[in-house]
């Protein structure tokens, strides 16, 4: 192994933190007794990591901290190496959670460094990392592979630690020579009975414990909570435990938010923007003239033209942010502007933020304007009227919707009617002979079970004009969240990626009345236009797919 070479700031680092805990004359009389053993086995540096997280991370770990073109570590990651200093070495409290933004490196400055830390100096025997993906998982157990294998500054101060011939090396699992153990697992395993060599957990990582699909209804916030609430008090080590949650809050009673209430646990929570009002700041002074330009529906250059004028005032535009090295003030405005619920939630842990409406822009153009474009696909997509939800009784809602060339989605015509079944099929065939470029009909199978596609498909044959076209019909069940499906035409309508027709108001107040499925009177319309969404997506991409096919393939 080549020797370690150190250098004049590697020593001006250790007198730093020297001089922080012991004083600048201690810390002089420190690095002269030991000159001969600072970076060494078992030397002053090693001695200094082992009661400073910090340090540690900075020396230690400086190829991940510290590597050229890293960004400048934010405030926050020192206060949170501080305060798992403090409560792993002077028992300060057991359970921290910490709530920060998407993007805002939790896992990097949180889990990483902590369960190395622990582990090669043995203040914890095992350490367990859970995270609601077992993908996510496995993404810990290599990272932490990467930042300890031939690492010189370790091998130098701790001896050969990490050795995949002698100890247990796996995708889930990492141990160190000193018999400490790293274990990463998905939040679906359960914390019960885990054990590594006569020790539960001593160390718990809740790191993006959960998922989306975890906090869409209270039956999954229910379990989720009684789940780990019941695994948890059978799977810490009783004499020396810590648990550190690291996330984002998503429901007023999700996971996280359940954590931050509990008295148990010590809550940190912090703002990705560092402003009282986000809403007022976009939509004000440089940001509401941003704005204007992003949302001309007249001009298709849009995005340019409101970037080129965040270029010309981006001294004025500048604002706040936790992370101000590594964010950037334009695309976190654009994060906003596509779906400023989404982001109030995720990156201002504003959970008052459910119940807005969520389509804060909704641009519309005349039918004549819509049908001048050149139309590469379309479709119609039925949601037949059910009982509905809180004993509402749903619209019929329709929607004829087309991708143009300029790859802007036009829901043509947008309808909702209450009626009965035979005026409904009628209604189907007075859209296909008015739209003639309907190449596809999706209708929601969860009404009529198919009987209705049934009566359609015999209708058809018996219309001399309709029975020439080659129209698909797909019949098929509503198989996504209904909020979360909602969700992901969000940042489309608001960006105007999505364009609607001016005359469907009816549809139109639908649309700009929701506020989530739970909040809404109604989400017939908003419910069909998420399903064309998803359905014209599904055939461009079986579009492509012949495109792109070699035909020669077949001969």
């Amino acid at each position: 192994m080549a020797d370690l070479v150190t250098t004049q700031e590697d020593r001006k680092l250790l007198y730093k933190y020297l001089s922080e805990m012991y004083g600048d004359k201690q810390a002089e009389k420190l690095m002269l007794k030991h000159k001969k053993n600072l970076f060494g086995y078992h030397g002053l540096a090693w001695a200094v990591g082992r009661r400073n997280l910090e340090y540690f991370s900075l020396y230690f770990l400086s190829n991940v901290y510290l590597a050229e073109g890293n960004a400048e570590i934010a405030p926050i990651h020192f206060e949170m190496w501080d305060e798992i200093n403090s409560m792993v070495l002077n028992k300060s409290h057991d359970k921290q959670v910490y709530i920060l933004p998407r993007g805002t490196g939790k896992s990097l400055f949180g889990s990483l460094a902590t369960s190395i830390w622990v582990s090669l100096y043995n203040h914890k025997t095992y350490t367990v990392i859970a995270s609601a993906i077992g993908d996510t998982a496995e993404t810990f157990i290599r990272n932490i592979k990467m930042a300890v294998d031939g690492n010189k500054r370790i091998e130098e101060a701790f001896g050969q630690m990490y050795d995949t011939r002698k100890y247990i090396n796996n995708s889930e699992k990492v141990e160190f020579a000193n018999r400490t153990m790293i274990q990463s697992i998905s939040a679906a395993s359960t914390l019960r009975g885990k054990s590594y060599n006569n020790k539960r957990i001593e160390l718990l990582l809740l790191d993006d414990y959960q998922k989306d699909d975890e906090v869409m209804t209270d039956e999954q916030r229910e379990k989720k909570w009684k789940r780990f609430s019941d695994d948890v008090n059978y799977a810490m080590q009783k004499d020396n435990s810590t648990m550190i949650a690291v996330g984002t809050i998503q429901h007023k009673e999700c996971f996280y938010s359940r954590l931050t209430k509990s008295p148990t646990w010590k809550t940190k929570q912090e703002k990705g923007i560092l402003v009282d009002d986000v809403d007022e700041l976009f939509n004000s002074g440089h940001w509401e003239e941003f704005k204007r330009l992003l949302t001309d529906k007249d001009n298709d250059n849009r995005l340019d033209y409101a970037k080129e004028y965040y270029l010309q005032n981006k001294e004025e535009m500048q604002y706040p942010l936790l992370w101000q090295s590594y964010w950037d003030c334009l695309d976190i405005a654009l994060q906003y502007y596509e779906n400023p619920i989404s982001f109030k939630q995720e990156m201002q842990g504003d959970v008052d933020s459910i119940g807005e409406k969520r389509f804060k822009t909704i641009i519309t153009e005349s039918a004549e304007v819509i049908e001048s474009h050149d139309f590469k696909k379309t479709m119609l997509c039925v949601d037949p009227a059910g009982s509905g939800t809180k004993g509402k009784r749903d619209y019929y809602a329709f929607v004829v919707g087309s991708v143009a060339d300029n790859k802007v989605k036009y829901i043509r015509k947008g309808e909702l009617y209450r009626f009965d079944f035979d005026e409904y099929l009628n209604k189907i065939l007075f859209y296909l002979r008015t739209y003639t470029d309907i190449t596809h009909v999706f209708i929601e199978k969860q009404t009529y079970s198919g009987g209705d596609v049934i009566r359609l498909k015999e209708l058809l044959k018996e219309d001399s004009e309709l029975m020439a076209r080659n129209i698909t019909i797909i019949n098929d069940h509503q198989r996504m969240n209904k909020d979360a499906k909602i969700n992901l035409i969000v940042p489309d309508v608001n960006m105007g990626r999505l364009i609607f027709n001016e005359d469907d108001s009816e549809a139109l107040e639908q649309l700009s009345d929701f506020a989530g499925v739970e909040y809404s009177l109604h989400d017939d319309f908003p419910d069909v236009v998420a399903q064309f969404s998803l359905e014209i997506d599904k055939l461009n991409k079986q579009i492509q797919s012949l495109k792109f096919f070699d035909r020669s393939l077949l001969f």
